[in-house]
């Protein structure tokens, strides 16, 4: 995407690069991989080696550009990427072993699932036959529709007909299926320890189920699941019962899947729904170490939640940020309930609900979560607080504790990197403590003790976020630098990584 470059864009562009500071100040935007929204803090830090005093480091009092870390990539591309590479090998971890989980999770019986929800009316899609040729989208049926859509038509996942399409239903839906979802990893534990003969009393010392899964949008805008269930033993680094094998887990998920069943609320504006349930379609396939016709590789199958990792509602037509009020969270009102919101002046919103850019099913899903959002009976689901997702109000990727890693050690462990690349280059033992502290704690530190550590001291505050114009040009050309050396990185790493690309 090009921008006209005019005259004041021009002199913004000119006073940046003309600043005594430039390049010091790029040299932080590449640090951030080029953060297109960057956290400014001012002030200062030392690194020092305690018993000796010896200042390793120091940052002279100014400005530092700290990468905002935002998953979304349409929010920013370069700190997406990261949460993507990490969602990857979390993923992977979780399923050949590695990052402090058990090689033997390698021969667990795994298995790779889909779940979607139900039809809350006909919408326009994109079919093909077994040759890949364009079919027409409903040809028969109430609301015929004789055309055939193209893989990127924006008719696709639009309702045939509006009127009669249930939204309700849609975003009540929406609302509860991480419900639906905890119901579901249950009951497959159950069934499975059934199938095993195994009472449940027994089943958490005998087995386990782990998973990890990663919601994303259809473009009809309601969620579904892709997820990894693994059966192991009470722990991962321990053998699963006799007889846990591929067929037992998948027979479990999908009795799961056909059970799994969440009330609505009650409420007289939604009638009488029906229960909250999986959708027909429920896709299954086995994970392997090697490729095959009706299995999926361990580095296919991180490729593929890893590239969702990333993705939220805009994908379905909506935006990605909130409508409601940050204050009152959409309700009109303070949190003793009884006064106007002084932020929104009454009304919940941030912005008006009315959004030019969404598509008209995304407005008319937005437009049914306020409405529902506002009723007292359904307050709990904090539907206007989440309209622009539609009202789901999940996280995108989670996973159960014994699966794998977690994200917080995996960037833990780039910091011990940084840390151990410092000491080095001071000749220091790689296994020295190194203690975070704040300015104001160094005193009491001091007064401590200890044989040999290493003191980061810093005092740093909030003083901005984001560019100028110019500045944010000029971090666009750091963010295309780091872009296509990470593909050449896939390049060279195997097409595993292609997957998640």
């Amino acid at each position: 995407m090009t921008q006209t470059i005019t005259p004041d864009l021009y002199g913004d562009l000119v006073d940046v690069a003309s600043r005594p500071d430039f390049g010091e100040w790029l040299g932080m935007v590449r640090a951030t991989g080029g953060c297109s929204q960057p956290v400014h803090l001012w002030g200062e830090s030392h690194t020092i080696h305690h018993p000796t005093g010896e200042i390793l480091t120091a940052r002279a009092p100014g400005r530092l550009l700290v990468a905002c870390g935002n998953r979304r990539r349409t929010r920013c591309p370069s700190c997406s990427e990261t949460y993507r590479a990490d969602t990857f090998q979390l993923i992977k971890a979780g399923l050949v072993g590695g990052k402090a989980v058990p090689d033997i999770v390698t021969g667990h019986a795994k298995v790779f699932a889909t779940f979607t929800a139900p039809s809350f009316g006909p919408v326009h899609h994109h079919v093909t036959d077994d040759r890949g040729k364009r079919k027409r989208c409903r040809p028969h049926g109430p609301g015929r529709c004789h055309l055939r859509h193209g893989p990127d038509d924006p008719e696709l996942g639009q309702p045939l007909d509006p009127r009669s399409y249930d939204y309700s239903a849609a975003v009540i839906w929406n609302a509860l299926s991480t419900r639906l979802w905890a119901r579901t990893v249950q009951l497959v534990n159950r069934q499975a320890a059934r199938l095993l003969g195994i009472p449940q009393r027994l089943w958490p010392d005998r087995g386990r189920v782990s998973v990890a899964k990663v919601a994303e949008y259809q473009a009809r805008g309601v969620v579904h699941f892709h997820a990894i269930f693994r059966l192991d033993g009470p722990e991962p680094n321990i053998q699963p019962p006799s007889g846990a094998t591929v067929e037992l887990l998948s027979d479990a998920i999908c009795h799961a899947a056909k059970m799994a069943a969440i009330a609505p609320p009650p409420s007289e504006a939604l009638g009488d729904l029906e229960p909250i349930q999986w959708g027909d379609q429920i896709d299954l396939s086995p994970i392997t170490d090697d490729a095959g016709l009706t299995t999926l590789t361990d580095g296919q199958v991180a490729g593929y939640l890893a590239k969702y990792a990333t993705k939220g509602a805009e994908a379905s037509g909506t935006i990605d940020h909130p409508i409601a009020c940050r204050a009152c969270a959409g309700r009109g009102r303070d949190s003793e309930g009884g006064a106007a919101c002084g932020a929104c002046h009454g009304t919940g919103a941030r912005t008006h609900t009315r959004q030019p850019c969404v598509t008209p099913h995304a407005q008319a899903m937005i437009d049914t979560c306020w409405r529902l959002g506002g009723l007292p009976e359904l307050e709990h689901l904090r539907l206007r607080a989440w309209a622009h997702m539609l009202g789901f109000r999940g996280h995108f990727s989670t996973k159960s504790r014994r699966y794998s890693t977690t994200l917080g050690c995996l960037r833990s462990a780039r910091q011990t990197w940084r840390t151990a690349h410092t000491l080095s280059a001071h000749g220091l033992d790689l296994a020295t403590p190194v203690v975070h502290i704040h300015a104001q704690e160094l005193e009491e530190f001091d007064r401590m003790t200890i044989d040999d550590t290493v003191l980061v001291v810093g005092h740093w505050q909030y003083a901005g976020r984001g560019y100028t114009t110019g500045e944010a040009i000029y971090a666009a050309t750091v963010a295309q630098d780091w872009a296509e050396n990470r593909r050449m990185a896939r390049l060279s790493a195997g097409p595993e990584w292609w997957e998640a690309a």
